[in-house]
């Protein structure tokens, strides 16, 4: 994994960037997270049920991360000033909602 981690530095995508991410929830948790993070931020200007059901997604990834951190409280304190910076975005609450987010 870690040779994964160095090669991406160079060369890799955002979709490769998600899947090493993925990969690496339990085994590197920090990397992951900053990945997840980034995404999130690229997406919050974007509007539509394609682009909340990923940010959707990547919350939820972002949490598993903070679990596998012991951070929990830190990843409830972004989650609250995501959504009081987000609330315009009625379809978004719901799906966040939905996915108990």
């Amino acid at each position: 994994m870690d040779d994964a981690w160095a090669a991406a530095q160079k060369v890799a995508t955002d979709p490769q960037w998600r899947r090493l991410a993925d990969a690496s929830i339990t085994s590197r948790p920090a990397d992951a997270l900053a990945v997840y993070l980034k995404a999130i931020g690229s997406l919050k200007g974007m509007t539509g049920d394609k682009a909340y059901r990923q940010m959707a997604a990547l919350l939820l990834s972002a949490r598993a991360c903070h679990d596998a951190l012991g951070t929990t409280g830190e990843f409830k304190r972004y989650l609250v000033l995501f959504r009081i910076e987000q609330k315009r975005k009625r379809n978004l609450m719901k799906i966040l909602d939905e996915n108990g987010l």
